[in-house]
């Protein structure tokens, strides 16, 4: 490998290590808060801090959004314990100082106690959402990633979320009642958050705005993923194919031998990840979820095994057509690795995770080796690096912000590519013996 490529990539490393360092201090996240701190039991946790019991029996609040981003929340708490109750109406210092802890990040406006034992909270918050393409509203206070770093549910009964003037809600909350005028949306419960969006109400392109919002919203945080996550784990599978490159180079085998094979190869490393997956399904080894990737990757090889083994599929073989048969044999593998997870032991979050970790960089092996067949190592090189990197984008949106535990996947990541190509070293020779230049041809 030339002297100046070295160095890039010990650059690659240096910057990814520099990441790894800086986000470990950014993991100490806050307690966790419901999306309401005024309501329910954290309302009751915030008066007993003050000496005061009381119980809410029931909760609920109101937040209307601005044109400008900003907002307004009442929030209504029911209350029992008639002594902690007269407390509060009494003493309007005492209920303005808990008012005004019960709810972080905002401004009071005002605190009232009602004769039948109602305490109103109004408050002001004044970045709750953000202005964004198109004229639409968008706010992350609902999800982790955006808005709380440790969000713990709704905290009240029920939220309603009232769109700003001449708007509706155009992105809601999975679960959550919009009206049909689309200027409200009512929750009872919040388990996933995403980000809502509020459109203009005459708009028929709601949709498209909404997707447009999000979208450059989720653009940089997707960009700092890809640069903490795929990087160093890139840099790592595309020195191996160099170094396997550069070993191909240095033994100097006839290839061309061996072209007739790779169909046999194929098969053969095929059948063997199949059957180690279903010695995993069976119990007889723990494999966790890695089993059903092997599956399906293995199913994959095997069907392309049976391809390349017909003659004239070899002879017509170009560095296209074998990148489009990789695509493919990755496509398959997939749709065998999905229908195989019910039989093994495997979680939903675990399974597009180990399988792309494993199914993307294996199927580059092919014609990153058919590159070197060529004897054009820099091809080989540039496909290892795009191929690994996008094989691992289709995962991104479902990890976790790159701070605290989530650079955890960092070095996970970085394992399982150097094992994809030192395991996956029959398919890339495989591939270098059917892009080797033929005497016969």
């Amino acid at each position: 490998m030339a002297p100046h490529r070295l160095h890039h990539l010990a650059l690659l490393c240096l910057v990814c290590a520099s990441l790894l360092c800086t986000a470990i201090p950014a993991g100490a996240a806050p307690p966790p808060r419901p999306l309401c701190d005024a309501c329910g039991d954290t309302f009751e946790s915030t008066a007993e801090s003050h000496g005061v019991s009381v119980t809410v029996t029931h909760s609920n609040a109101t937040v209307a959004v601005n044109n400008n981003g900003s907002a307004t929340w009442v929030v209504h708490n029911r209350l029992s314990n008639s002594e902690g109750v007269a407390r509060l109406r009494a003493n309007e210092s005492l209920r303005t100082a808990i008012a005004d802890r019960a709810m972080w990040d905002t401004e009071l406006l005002s605190a009232n106690v009602s004769g039948d034992g109602v305490i109103t909270l109004r408050y002001r918050e004044v970045d709750f959402a953000e202005r964004s393409v198109g004229g639409t509203v968008r706010t992350g206070e609902f999800t982790e990633a955006y808005g709380y770093r440790n969000l713990d549910g709704l905290g009240a009964d029920r939220l309603v979320v009232v769109a700003p003037d001449g708007m509706r809600v155009g992105r809601s909350i999975d679960g959550a009642t919009v009206s049909d005028d689309g200027q409200r949306m009512t929750l009872t419960e919040l388990n996933d958050g995403r980000i809502v969006t509020f459109v203009p109400r005459d708009t028929a392109a709601g949709p498209l705005l909404s997707l447009l919002a999000v979208g450059t919203l989720l653009g940089p945080v997707m960009a700092m993923k890809a640069l903490a996550y795929i990087t160093l784990p890139a840099a790592v599978f595309t020195l191996l194919i160099g170094a396997a490159a550069g070993g191909v180079a240095w033994l100097d085998w006839d290839m061309e031998r061996a072209r007739d094979s790779a169909g046999i190869v194929f098969a053969v490393v095929g059948a063997l990840a199949a059957a180690l997956s279903i010695l995993g399904a069976t119990g007889v080894i723990r494999l966790g979820g890695i089993a059903a990737p092997l599956f399906g990757g293995g199913t994959a090889l095997f069907v392309c095994g049976i391809a390349l083994s017909q003659r004239r599929v070899r002879e017509r073989t170009s560095y296209r057509t074998v990148v489009g048969g990789a695509v493919v044999g990755a496509g398959i593998a997939l749709g065998a690795t999905i229908v195989a997870a019910p039989m093994v032991v495997t979680t939903e979050t675990t399974l597009p995770v180990s399988a792309l970790l494993v199914l993307g960089p294996a199927f580059v092996l092919f014609p990153a080796g058919y590159a070197v067949g060529h004897g054009n190592r820099r091809l080989a090189m540039k496909t290892a690096a795009i191929g690994f990197v996008l094989s691992m984008l289709p995962v991104l949106p479902v990890l976790p912000a790159p701070f605290g535990l989530g650079v955890l996947f960092i070095p996970m990541a970085t394992a399982s590519a150097a094992a994809v190509a030192i395991a996956g070293l029959p398919i890339f020779l495989a591939g270098v013996s059917l892009g080797a230049p033929s005497s016969g041809r």
